[in-house]
């Protein structure tokens, strides 16, 4: 006997929904509009009836072999080598590996999310947790997803994470003993859901704090946003530092160190250092984040935090093919109580050359 094809009206009907609901929430643009327990029933309706189209429920063919991964920006060296690092270990097992830059803009990520429904890949990974939550729920409500965030951010999904408060404490205990008390954090859009650069400033302002100094006096926050900023015009990256120091040093802020939060950002602040005339680490201290591959080049010599980006690019693809390859959209790690695979990457500090003792302590 003949078996009837299921429609997107057969899946209306079950969900008690309208046809047009279900082509608006399973082509992403109706993540915003619909309230989670509506794209909930359309998604276990679909599962239900077994209907298939060319998108996220499509059940992928036993040869599909192709990934994603979903970074915020491709200018910064950090997503850079952990794209790099997925997108050689997906070809070492097998895969491979489409990289969508999203600019951390909702329009982007749902358009990239439609791209994607285009054709069957087997798995994702986010490199950022998406400014639209709703998609990126409904993408793991029906393919394998592993996250790479910041410590904290997803309790409930698989994922590697670096602690950005650590890294906070490691920079702000060596500057401390340094003799920097007052000093700039250097940083692009700076919003309390970009999690990673809140919690690096908190973990500054904490060491701060338990050595009785002032942290909202002592470190002044430098961002587009900030007091300083006919910045918002710059480009993120160089020459957002750049164009920070510049300013700060023009205005004799009276600080002795920088902290950025990536290396470009500091190589950026590092140059207009030298073409103001002062010299590093004499005048002034530069410390990065990362430790990308440019900061241990002689000329630049940048004292950074080891991110790990590399390594996490390689173990996430691990994770995630093992994940598909068992067949299993949910972890299913044995050791873990809670049926989650975490994986923390403990940041480590490289001093090099950028940063020296504080010569007006």
């Amino acid at each position: 006997m003949k078996k009837t094809k299921v429609t997107a009206k057969d899946v209306a009907k079950r969900a008690g929904v309208s046809p047009a609901t279900v082509s608006m929430i399973l082509s992403g643009k109706g993540s915003s509009k619909f309230p989670e327990k509506t794209c909930r029933r359309v998604i276990d309706a679909c599962n239900e009836l077994g209907y298939v189209r060319n998108g996220l429920l499509r059940s992928s063919v036993p040869d599909d072999k192709v990934l994603v991964a979903i970074t915020p920006t491709l200018s910064n060296l950090y997503y850079v080598h952990m794209v790099e690092a997925m997108q050689r270990r997906a070809k070492e097992l097998g895969y491979v590996l489409l990289a969508f830059d999203t600019f951390r803009e909702i329009p982007q990520e749902t358009r990239i999310m439609q791209v994607c429904n285009q054709f069957p890949f087997a798995g994702v990974c986010f490199l950022y947790p998406l400014e639209n939550n709703m998609l990126m729920q409904q993408v793991e409500w029906v393919k394998p997803v592993v996250h790479i965030y910041d410590k904290g951010v997803h309790n409930n999904a698989d994922i590697l994470e670096l602690d950005g408060f650590r890294i906070g404490r490691i920079i702000g205990e060596y500057l401390l003993q340094l003799g920097h008390q007052r000093i700039a954090f250097v940083t692009s859009t700076f919003e309390t859901k970009q999690v990673t650069r809140v919690r690096r400033l908190e973990g500054l302002r904490a060491v701060y704090e338990e050595q009785g100094l002032d942290s909202i006096k002592n470190i002044l926050v430098c961002s587009p946003e900030s007091e300083l900023s006919d910045a918002k015009a710059v480009p993120e990256g160089y020459e957002l530092g750049y164009h920070m120091a510049k300013k700060l040093i023009e205005r004799n802020e009276n600080v002795t160190a920088f902290v950025a939060i990536n290396d470009m950002i500091a190589i950026g602040i590092m140059d207009a250092i030298t073409d103001s005339g002062k010299q590093i680490p004499t005048d002034y201290s530069v410390c990065g984040c990362d430790n990308t591959s440019v900061s241990k080049y002689k000329g630049i010599s940048l004292t950074s935090v080891e991110s790990y980006a590399r390594q996490t690019g390689r173990e996430a693809i691990d994770i995630l093919v093992r994940k598909i390859e068992a067949g299993n959209h949910l972890s299913e790690l044995e050791d873990s109580p809670d049926g989650i695979t975490r994986v923390e990457y403990f940041p480590k500090l490289i001093v090099r050359k950028s940063t020296g003792p504080c010569e007006n302590k």
